[in-house]
Protein backbone atom coordinates (compact mmCIF):
# COMPACT_ATOMS: atom_id res chain seq x y z
CA UNK A 1 0.00 0.00 0.00
CA UNK A 2 1.29 3.60 -1.00
CA UNK A 3 0.57 7.10 1.04
CA UNK A 4 0.91 10.07 0.51
CA UNK A 5 2.24 12.47 2.91
CA UNK A 6 0.81 16.26 2.69
CA UNK A 7 1.92 18.87 5.41
CA UNK A 8 -0.32 21.71 5.54
CA UNK A 9 1.52 24.24 7.85
CA UNK A 10 -1.73 26.95 8.93
CA UNK A 11 -1.89 28.36 12.25
CA UNK A 12 -3.84 31.77 11.56
CA UNK A 13 -6.65 31.41 13.82
CA UNK A 14 -5.36 29.68 16.87
CA UNK A 15 -6.21 31.32 19.39
CA UNK A 16 -5.12 29.58 22.66
CA UNK A 17 -1.56 28.55 21.60
CA UNK A 18 0.22 29.49 18.36
CA UNK A 19 3.01 27.04 17.08
CA UNK A 20 1.04 24.40 14.78
CA UNK A 21 2.28 25.83 11.44
CA UNK A 22 5.89 24.30 12.71
CA UNK A 23 4.65 20.66 13.15
CA UNK A 24 4.53 19.16 9.57
CA UNK A 25 8.44 19.72 9.37
CA UNK A 26 8.86 19.22 12.81
CA UNK A 27 7.26 15.66 12.86
CA UNK A 28 9.05 15.02 9.80
CA UNK A 29 12.42 15.40 11.10
CA UNK A 30 11.20 12.49 13.79
CA UNK A 31 10.12 10.21 11.70
CA UNK A 32 13.68 8.42 10.55
CA UNK A 33 14.44 8.41 14.42
CA UNK A 34 11.59 6.19 14.88
CA UNK A 35 11.13 2.47 14.71
CA UNK A 36 9.00 1.53 11.16
CA UNK A 37 8.16 -2.43 12.09
CA UNK A 38 5.15 -1.69 14.05
CA UNK A 39 2.21 -3.54 15.32
CA UNK A 40 3.67 -6.77 12.89
CA UNK A 41 3.55 -4.44 9.87
CA UNK A 42 6.56 -3.08 8.30
CA UNK A 43 6.52 0.62 6.91
CA UNK A 44 9.63 0.32 4.68
CA UNK A 45 7.68 -2.12 2.50
CA UNK A 46 5.41 0.43 1.33
CA UNK A 47 6.08 3.70 -0.53
CA UNK A 48 5.47 6.98 0.85
CA UNK A 49 5.38 10.18 -1.16
CA UNK A 50 6.34 13.19 0.83
CA UNK A 51 4.22 16.40 -1.54
CA UNK A 52 6.27 18.67 0.92
CA UNK A 53 3.97 21.77 2.58
CA UNK A 54 1.12 22.91 0.62
CA UNK A 55 -1.25 26.16 1.07
CA UNK A 56 -5.49 25.94 0.46
CA UNK A 57 -4.81 26.76 -2.69
CA UNK A 58 -2.33 24.21 -3.57
CA UNK A 59 -4.23 21.27 -2.31
CA UNK A 60 -7.41 22.17 -4.19
CA UNK A 61 -5.57 21.69 -7.84
CA UNK A 62 -3.11 18.51 -6.52
CA UNK A 63 -2.88 15.28 -7.84
CA UNK A 64 -3.14 12.95 -4.78
CA UNK A 65 -3.50 9.14 -6.16
CA UNK A 66 -2.47 7.20 -2.93
CA UNK A 67 -3.99 7.30 0.61
CA UNK A 68 -3.09 10.61 2.11
CA UNK A 69 -1.51 11.96 5.38
CA UNK A 70 -2.35 15.28 6.31
CA UNK A 71 -0.31 16.58 8.87
CA UNK A 72 -1.37 19.87 10.40
CA UNK A 73 -1.26 22.68 11.37
CA UNK A 74 -4.47 24.02 13.56
CA UNK A 75 -7.80 22.11 13.35
CA UNK A 76 -8.87 24.32 10.20
CA UNK A 77 -6.79 22.46 7.73
CA UNK A 78 -9.25 19.65 8.10
CA UNK A 79 -11.65 21.62 5.86
CA UNK A 80 -9.16 21.85 3.22
CA UNK A 81 -8.31 17.90 3.27
CA UNK A 82 -12.06 16.89 3.53
CA UNK A 83 -13.30 19.61 0.63
CA UNK A 84 -10.38 17.83 -1.68
CA UNK A 85 -11.44 14.17 -0.74
CA UNK A 86 -15.39 14.73 -0.56
CA UNK A 87 -15.86 11.38 1.60
CA UNK A 88 -19.37 10.40 2.66
CA UNK A 89 -18.42 11.03 6.44
CA UNK A 90 -16.30 12.60 8.82
CA UNK A 91 -15.11 11.21 12.02
CA UNK A 92 -13.33 13.44 14.46
CA UNK A 93 -11.70 12.43 17.67
CA UNK A 94 -10.91 16.09 19.73
CA UNK A 95 -11.30 16.90 22.94
CA UNK A 96 -13.76 19.80 21.79
CA UNK A 97 -16.59 19.45 19.22
CA UNK A 98 -15.47 22.65 16.91
CA UNK A 99 -18.47 23.65 16.62
CA UNK A 100 -18.55 27.61 17.52
CA UNK A 101 -19.66 29.67 15.20
CA UNK A 102 -16.46 31.05 13.52
CA UNK A 103 -14.58 30.98 10.65
CA UNK A 104 -12.18 30.17 13.02
CA UNK A 105 -10.40 26.23 13.59
CA UNK A 106 -13.20 26.46 16.42
CA UNK A 107 -16.12 26.28 14.23
CA UNK A 108 -14.37 23.68 11.56
CA UNK A 109 -17.04 20.92 12.63
CA UNK A 110 -19.73 22.58 12.38
CA UNK A 111 -18.83 24.15 8.86
CA UNK A 112 -18.42 20.20 7.87
CA UNK A 113 -21.59 19.19 8.56
CA UNK A 114 -23.13 22.56 6.95
CA UNK A 115 -21.62 21.35 3.80
CA UNK A 116 -23.09 17.79 3.62
CA UNK A 117 -20.85 15.67 5.10
CA UNK A 118 -22.23 13.26 7.78
CA UNK A 119 -19.93 14.21 10.42
CA UNK A 120 -19.21 12.59 13.88
CA UNK A 121 -17.17 13.10 17.05
CA UNK A 122 -16.35 10.42 19.31
CA UNK A 123 -18.15 11.29 22.37
CA UNK A 124 -14.85 9.11 23.99
CA UNK A 125 -12.21 12.03 24.95
CA UNK A 126 -14.60 14.76 24.02
CA UNK A 127 -14.50 16.82 27.54
CA UNK A 128 -14.88 20.76 26.80
CA UNK A 129 -17.99 22.52 25.10
CA UNK A 130 -19.42 25.17 25.46
CA UNK A 131 -23.31 26.12 26.43
CA UNK A 132 -24.19 27.34 22.28
CA UNK A 133 -22.05 24.00 21.45
CA UNK A 134 -24.12 21.90 23.85
CA UNK A 135 -27.48 23.50 22.33
CA UNK A 136 -25.84 23.42 18.21
CA UNK A 137 -25.09 19.28 18.84
CA UNK A 138 -28.92 18.36 20.35
CA UNK A 139 -30.32 19.30 16.98
CA UNK A 140 -28.16 16.09 15.34
CA UNK A 141 -26.80 17.70 12.68
CA UNK A 142 -22.99 16.66 13.84
CA UNK A 143 -23.91 13.44 15.69
CA UNK A 144 -21.98 12.55 19.00
CA UNK A 145 -20.96 8.83 18.60
CA UNK A 146 -19.96 6.38 21.34
CA UNK A 147 -17.13 3.92 19.99
CA UNK A 148 -19.16 1.01 19.39
CA UNK A 149 -21.16 2.85 17.07
CA UNK A 150 -18.15 3.24 14.80
CA UNK A 151 -18.52 -0.13 13.21
CA UNK A 152 -21.90 0.88 11.63
CA UNK A 153 -20.28 3.26 9.48
CA UNK A 154 -20.28 2.51 5.84
CA UNK A 155 -18.67 3.94 2.74
CA UNK A 156 -15.89 6.52 2.06
CA UNK A 157 -14.84 8.15 5.84
CA UNK A 158 -12.45 10.45 6.50
CA UNK A 159 -10.56 10.24 9.87
CA UNK A 160 -9.21 13.75 11.60
CA UNK A 161 -7.03 13.30 14.21
CA UNK A 162 -6.93 16.96 16.83
CA UNK A 163 -4.18 15.24 19.03
CA UNK A 164 -5.84 17.07 22.26
CA UNK A 165 -8.15 13.61 21.94
CA UNK A 166 -4.94 12.19 23.97
CA UNK A 167 -4.53 13.40 27.62
CA UNK A 168 -1.74 16.12 28.14
CA UNK A 169 -0.17 13.31 30.74
CA UNK A 170 0.49 11.36 27.56
CA UNK A 171 1.14 14.61 24.79
CA UNK A 172 0.91 18.47 26.11
CA UNK A 173 2.52 19.34 23.32
CA UNK A 174 -1.19 20.66 21.36
CA UNK A 175 -2.99 23.79 20.97
CA UNK A 176 -5.84 23.44 23.62
CA UNK A 177 -4.63 20.72 26.47
CA UNK A 178 -7.33 19.17 28.24
CA UNK A 179 -7.20 16.94 31.11
CA UNK A 180 -8.66 13.22 31.24
CA UNK A 181 -7.94 12.67 27.94
CA UNK A 182 -7.55 9.31 26.01
CA UNK A 183 -4.00 7.21 25.98
CA UNK A 184 -2.32 6.18 23.31
CA UNK A 185 -3.58 2.56 23.40
CA UNK A 186 -7.20 3.75 23.84
CA UNK A 187 -6.90 6.08 20.87
CA UNK A 188 -5.84 2.82 18.25
CA UNK A 189 -8.13 0.98 19.63
CA UNK A 190 -10.92 3.02 19.24
CA UNK A 191 -9.59 3.85 15.68
CA UNK A 192 -9.78 0.18 14.68
CA UNK A 193 -13.85 -0.07 15.79
CA UNK A 194 -14.20 1.67 12.17
CA UNK A 195 -13.94 -1.75 10.64
CA UNK A 196 -16.59 -1.53 7.52
CA UNK A 197 -15.66 2.08 6.74
CA UNK A 198 -13.48 2.64 3.59
CA UNK A 199 -11.22 4.95 5.30
CA UNK A 200 -9.78 7.60 2.34
CA UNK A 201 -7.19 10.03 4.09
CA UNK A 202 -6.20 11.24 7.97
CA UNK A 203 -5.01 14.40 9.22
CA UNK A 204 -3.13 14.51 12.69
CA UNK A 205 -3.84 18.01 13.78
CA UNK A 206 -3.04 21.06 16.57
CA UNK A 207 0.61 19.49 17.79
CA UNK A 208 1.96 22.68 18.95
CA UNK A 209 5.58 22.30 20.01
CA UNK A 210 6.69 23.41 23.80
CA UNK A 211 9.80 24.74 24.96
CA UNK A 212 10.81 22.00 26.81
CA UNK A 213 11.01 17.72 25.94
CA UNK A 214 9.99 19.01 22.79
CA UNK A 215 11.96 15.21 21.27
CA UNK A 216 9.86 13.35 23.20
CA UNK A 217 6.65 14.66 22.02
CA UNK A 218 7.73 14.83 18.84
CA UNK A 219 8.43 10.91 18.80
CA UNK A 220 5.09 10.65 20.74
CA UNK A 221 2.99 12.05 17.47
CA UNK A 222 4.89 10.37 15.11
CA UNK A 223 4.89 6.73 16.56
CA UNK A 224 0.42 7.98 16.58
CA UNK A 225 0.88 8.01 13.17
CA UNK A 226 2.93 5.24 11.85
CA UNK A 227 0.64 3.11 14.49
CA UNK A 228 -2.21 4.34 12.61
CA UNK A 229 -0.58 3.78 9.09
CA UNK A 230 0.07 0.12 10.40
CA UNK A 231 -3.72 -0.19 11.00
CA UNK A 232 -5.07 1.28 7.81
CA UNK A 233 -2.44 -1.25 5.74
CA UNK A 234 -3.35 -4.33 7.94
CA UNK A 235 -7.44 -3.06 7.27
CA UNK A 236 -6.40 -3.12 3.56
CA UNK A 237 -5.17 -5.93 3.90
CA UNK A 238 -8.05 -8.00 5.52
CA UNK A 239 -10.38 -6.52 3.24
CA UNK A 240 -8.44 -7.75 0.18
CA UNK A 241 -7.59 -10.85 1.57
Amino acid sequence: MDFTLIGLPYDETQTFRKGASKAPDMIRSIFPKLETFVNGVDLTEHFIEDLGNLTKEQLSTANITKFPIFIGGEHTVTEWAVDKLKPKNVVIFDAHPDCEDSGKHDGVTKRLAGKGYNTYIIAYGLRTISKKEQEYLNSGKVKVIDASELATLKGDTFVSFDLDILDPAVLPAVGNPEPSGLSFGELIAIFNMLENANIVGVDFVEYTPTEKDNDIYLSIAGKLIYSIMSEIIRKKENKIA
